[in-house]
């Protein structure tokens, strides 16, 4: 459909295929994720939450199926895919002896932006995310907060249309958490971009999120508005209720979940 800026087509990733330690990340994954929209992927860990997210962004490849983002073919059409995408890596990490100016301004060059473009981008990054009084400051000096927002500034070199952010709240506080939620929403509205968030952080989903997609086992069991599937699986609580519900509890008696 047009109105889609990702769809996948049973989607199935298994690692270590015909070995003992076989793990199958997802199972026939079948997603929908309308243009402009902020899609919330829900789910415990190893659910296929991650490995969504490396599929779509082409780091690595399916075992079968396939997927399209903003029409373009993850695999045929790979290279396009890598230049209308931004990322934000679980494992995102920042050069920690560089300035900011310097983090964006590295990664704009790996992007293939001329000089001009590069110095008009950073600069316009840097005051969207807050941190243009400590843009010329070593990022070693910089709190867990201001780190993920240069990381989404990060994530937003080269104008992509569609941006994938992969635990965006890990490692910062409530208060930061707020800022990062609305600096996304910014972004979002302002510059119209397609956002696809995988979190752990329910409440951050619950206030961010326009649709959220409930992940068990690699599969899409639910998927709804936030307050919609509070509604049908919360009985009376929130959206963790609802998660939890969906995923159930398995494992030992701490209650490691699925």
């Amino acid at each position: 459909m047009e109105s889609l800026a990702v769809s996948t087509n049973n989607l199935t990733k298994i690692y270590n295929q015909g070995k003992a330690s076989e793990v199958v990340a997802l199972n026939n994954f079948n997603l929908g994720v309308k243009k402009g929209e902020i899609y919330g992927l829900l789910g415990g860990n190893g659910a296929g939450k991650t490995t969504t997210v490396r599929i779509l962004t082409t780091m690595i490849r399916a075992t079968s199926g396939n997927a399209k983002v903003l029409g373009y073919d993850i695999i045929t059409n790979s290279r396009e895919v890598r230049q209308i995408v931004g990322c934000l890596p679980q494992d995102a990490g920042l050069y920690e002896e560089f300035s900011a100016i310097e983090n964006l301004d590295f990664i704009a060059q790996l992007r293939g932006l001329d000089s001009e473009k590069r110095k008009e981008q950073r600069e316009e990054l840097i005051q969207l995310v807050g941190l243009e009084k400590r843009k010329n400051d070593r990022v070693e000096t910089f709190s867990g907060g201001m780190k993920r927002r240069l990381m989404i500034a990060r994530s937003m070199i080269g104008n992509p249309e569609i941006l994938f952010l992969d635990e965006p709240t890990a490692g910062i506080d409530v208060l930061v958490s707020r800022k990062v939620r609305e600096l996304i929403k910014q972004l979002a509205i302002n510059k119209k971009i397609t956002t696809i968030v995988s979190t752990h952080d329910m409440i951050f989903a619950e206030r961010l999120c326009d649709r959220v997609g409930i992940i068990r086992k690699g599969k899409l069991v639910a998927e709804d508005t936030p307050s919609a599937i509070v509604e049908k699986y919360g009985d009376g609580g929130d959206l963790e209720d609802a998660v939890v519900h969906l995923i159930g509890w398995v494992g030992d008696e701490e209650g490691e979940l699925a």
